[in-house]
């Protein structure tokens, strides 16, 4: 076999799509649930500034009495950037010129069915660090979504320079000058502790940026797989009687919200309340995967690359999503 012919390796590539995809989608994922997933703009990362334009109404007092009119007043910043995830293998001349073309196709396949796995590890790898390092006082990578030509000026923190999960010695502002925080330290899943959570979410955090009362209803209990996965199901699909007590009282928490384990969580025994696929929770998906094959004409190899693109944003608003119960805060 003297070489690859354009047609050959059009039909390789082809292949090796189709069987990226279908491993990428051989097992369930969970980002594409706790996130809402959106497809980016053509840019290296994206910026939303809010705008408070809404404020409380004027009462009349008098007939014919003026309208005030006023400009409306910016609220904060949020950015994200658009991260690149990439690999690459080179082939000798010979390595695939002394071999016959069904080989080579296997070979293909093989490295594009790895690509897959690889793919899916990394989303949901990259989704769970929101969640697993979302407390640090350091912040963590994720969260800075400075990119070409625009700086994220709350660097690895929140747009409000703030931590994702902030505790009650740590409250975060709003523009309308109220405090809040969406996570309590030092507890343990239960239905006492799911019951405060619950609490925290749909009462204490449930305020606009101009602190005024709004809806927030959570959908998920969302754990890590194992023993806090089935104390989650335990708690909130018991119909007999109140779960984890000897009495037959009502269990107030049954349907509340669903439980949902996520392989990938790993700050230790952490729990989070709040509401999946979030409008203000997003995972961008910038680029699908790109795979080339193309021949390094200084050595005659050839060369098969992998790359994709995508990032999370977390908007205005984002740390109302979800709420945390234990875990840790460093």
């Amino acid at each position: 076999m003297p070489g690859l012919r354009v047609d050959q390796t059009a039909i390789y590539l082809n292949d090796m799509y189709k069987t990226e995809y279908d491993s990428f989608k051989a097992e369930p994922t969970k980002y594409d649930q706790i996130y809402k997933v959106v497809k980016a703009r053509k840019a290296p990362g994206d910026k939303h500034t809010q705008l408070l334009g809404a404020g409380n109404l004027t009462r009349h007092t008098v007939e014919g009495q003026d309208i005030n009119f006023r400009s409306p007043v910016q609220g904060w910043e949020s950015l994200t950037r658009y991260w690149t995830f990439s690999d690459g293998l080179v082939f000798t001349k010979e390595a695939i010129e002394d071999v016959n073309t069904g080989k080579v196709g296997n070979l293909l396949n093989g490295l594009a069915e790895s690509w897959g796995e690889a793919k899916r590890y990394e989303k949901e790898s990259f989704a769970a660090v929101a969640f697993n390092r979302g407390g640090d006082l350091l912040g963590e990578y994720v969260f800075n979504g400075s990119h070409t030509g625009n700086s994220d000026s709350s660097g690895d923190m929140m747009y409000d320079s703030e931590p994702l999960f902030n505790l009650t010695g740590n409250t975060r502002s709003t523009k309308g000058g109220g405090t809040y925080y969406n996570s309590i330290s030092g507890l343990s899943l239960s239905p006492s502790t799911f019951e405060q959570l619950y609490n925290l979410y749909t009462v204490t955090m449930a305020f606009s940026e101009l602190d005024r009362e709004i809806t927030n209803e959570p959908d998920t209990l969302l754990t890590e797989s194992g023993a806090q996965s089935f104390l989650a199901k335990r708690i909130l699909k018991s119909t007999t009687g109140l779960p984890g007590t000897d009495l037959n009282d009502y269990n107030p928490y049954e349907g509340l919200c669903q439980p949902v384990a996520w392989r990938y969580l790993s700050d230790s025994s952490a729990f989070y309340v709040g509401k999946r696929a979030h409008k203000d929770f997003q995972f961008h998906e910038r680029q699908q995967p790109n795979i080339e094959m193309f021949r390094d004409q200084n050595n005659k190899n050839y060369k098969v690359s992998y790359d994709i693109r995508f990032g999370v944003w977390f908007k205005v608003g984002s740390w109302r999503a979800w709420s945390k119960g234990g875990g840790s805060y460093a």
